[in-house]
């Protein structure tokens, strides 16, 4: 196997991960603002906090695992990631 392939399989599973550890945030995040019911202010503030922290992690990750660069197999694999953890906790949840 290639040196390009390893490294693209490499990308595709750290951005699998990320996509499932900031979905998995995301439905903690979900659970934990309908179990304590904030304010709207409160609410908007929280929500653009966890975007950005959202968006700080996936840049860590993108630059981690392809010097930052944007590529397919990348964006695929965040999204396979995010789609399987919602689907995997529906699954097990209900």
């Amino acid at each position: 196997m290639s040196q390009l392939i390893r490294e693209q399989i490499f990308g595709f599973c750290v951005m699998f991960f990320c996509g499932a550890g900031i979905a998995m945030l995301r439905q903690l995040f979900r659970s934990y603002q309908k179990d304590f019911r904030p304010r709207k202010s409160i609410f908007v503030i929280q929500e653009m906090l966890f975007w950005i922290i959202a968006a700080l992690i996936t840049s860590a990750c993108l630059y981690y695992a392809d010097y930052g660069a944007v590529t397919v197999h990348g964006v695929v694999g965040f999204t396979l990631g995010a789609f399987l953890w919602y689907n995997i906790r529906k699954h097990n949840a209900g």
